[in-house]
């Protein structure tokens, strides 16, 4: 039994050093990380929701505010995880049109006879 009790010490302890690991400053950037804004403000809405269906239903504040937790954690994980890939997929698709667009440009201005150049890094001259 004894082996038990120190399981939940260590795990204990393990969530101590977890919680002491984030950094108020970071806290403070959440709402400059793409999705992040609007998913955590869906998470709340929905945490909100479910919380009030919850409670009207059941009349258990303890079972009402585990079910908002468990609805805004889903919700926000699972709303950034969309985003992100959403964000990703235009990003790509971005990326290809860029891609297209310079080699048209190219091949047209090699029908036209016009020289193409590739803008590369200038050389740093030292005097």
């Amino acid at each position: 039994m004894s082996n038990d009790h120190q399981g939940d010490v260590h795990s204990k302890a393990d969530y101590v050093d977890a919680l002491k690991s984030v950094k108020l400053e970071e806290l403070k950037d959440i709402g400059k990380i793409p999705c992040a804004r609007t998913s955590l403000l869906y998470g709340i809405g929905a945490g909100f929701g479910i919380a009030a269906l919850r409670f009207i239903t059941k009349r258990n504040i303890k079972s009402s505010s585990n079910w908002a937790v468990g609805t805004f954690c889903g919700v926000s994980a699972i709303n950034f995880e969309l985003c992100q890939m959403e964000r990703k997929q235009k990003l790509e698709r971005l990326q290809l049109i860029v891609k297209e667009s310079d080699s048209k440009a190219r091949a047209s201005a090699i029908r036209k006879g016009i020289q193409v150049v590739i803008d590369e890094p200038a050389a740093s001259s030292k005097d």
